[in-house]
């Protein structure tokens, strides 16, 4: 049985003019892994998040502090390395119902560009269910899954007692990795697709569609181990069906180089990230970037403790009409324990 918590800080200041001065975030995380066979395995998972929007003008900053909803998790080996079974669920013990003001603070953690530890306090209930395949193809090892996610409904305003119900996602993925050299190859691409989100029990909005594709090698270099990645995310505009109004499709591309440096028993892991988030109605147009800059490194304390600090730099802007430059910084730590 495995342990995991720790803490993460993340911090993000915006010139003048876009009307935001910070955002903040720490969360304290508590996992739990378990075997019961060689076949099953299972996880839990919740966080302690607080997060804050401070204004630029005289309105006073926003805290959103509490729990997120905890998530369980059971994967079943149908046939070991070959089959394998998901059941996973979201129970709602997370805040939901959010003033306005409340709003625009969790709001601002979910963004598309700027990554935060916690992007939702709570979503409701849901149920996933999966089945995911792997078979060797001409030396490369593929694997196909698919997924179900039915979600219920919950009250996210507080001022107002009406229920919103996300619609159904059905996600498609396929993959394929194998040996190229000394290093791998590791291709992918996610489909989801999305039914109508409810409001007061009427259809409100149908979500766009979602794209996702990967790609990494990983290779040594001497002693050191490099690890080169992209990643695109490309959702379809979305329409409000009561007034038939359509939402922007968003493109979010993200490039990188990561590497891992034995140190004795430790490993330190140092990354670099660039990010591009473009969006529009009729043609996609910037709308920001980010150039992140960040090291973890794992160290063994004993053979069942482990820690993993990290800490990064974000820079970049954010287009809004004007462009709006921001700087960030996190620091983590990380605490694994096995009994």
């Amino acid at each position: 049985m495995r342990f995991l918590t720790g803490f993460e800080a993340r911090s993000v200041s915006f010139n003048a003019g876009l009307g935001v001065k910070t955002i903040s975030e720490m969360t304290v995380p508590l996992g739990m892994m378990y075997n019961p066979s060689d076949r099953l395995a299972l996880d839990f998972g919740i966080r302690y998040a607080s997060v804050s929007r401070t204004p630029t003008d005289t309105t006073p900053k926003v805290t959103v502090s509490g729990p997120t909803d905890v998530q369980v998790r059971a994967v079943y080996q149908v046939i070991p390395d070959r089959v394998v079974l998901t059941l996973a669920g979201n129970v709602p013990t997370g805040k939901t119902k959010l003033s306005d003001p409340e709003q625009q603070a969790v709001g601002a953690v979910a963004s598309e560009l700027i990554p935060f530890p916690v992007s939702s306090f709570g979503t409701g209930a849901n149920v996933t269910t999966g089945l995911a395949v792997a078979i060797p193809v001409a030396g490369w090892a593929v694997g196909v899954a698919g997924a179900y996610r039915l979600s219920g409904a919950f009250t996210p305003l507080i001022q107002r007692d009406t229920s919103y119900k996300p619609g159904g996602e059905l996600r498609f993925r396929i993959g394929a990795d194998r040996v190229v050299g000394q290093g791998r190859v590791s291709l992918g691409f996610t489909y989801s697709s999305f039914s109508q989100d409810e409001w007061g029990g009427a259809s409100f909005f149908q979500p766009g569609k979602r794209y996702i594709s990967q790609a990494s090698w990983s290779f040594p270099v001497g002693n050191l181990g490099l690890a080169l990645y992209a990643w695109d995310l490309y959702r379809t505009s979305g329409t409000v069906l009561l007034n038939r109004g359509v939402t922007e499709k968003q493109n979010v591309l993200t490039a990188g180089v990561a590497a891992s440096v034995q140190l004795g028993r430790s490993v330190l892991r140092p990354q670099i990230e660039f990010r591009k988030h473009t969006a529009g109605v009729d043609k996609l147009e910037a709308a920001g970037q980010l150039l992140s800059l960040s090291a973890r490194l794992s160290m063994p304390v004993s053979e069942s403790f482990a820690l993993t600090p990290a800490v990064r730099f974000d820079t970049g802007n954010i287009v809004s009409g004007a462009t709006y430059g921001f700087t960030g910084w996190g620091l983590s730590v990380g605490i694994r324990a096995t009994l």
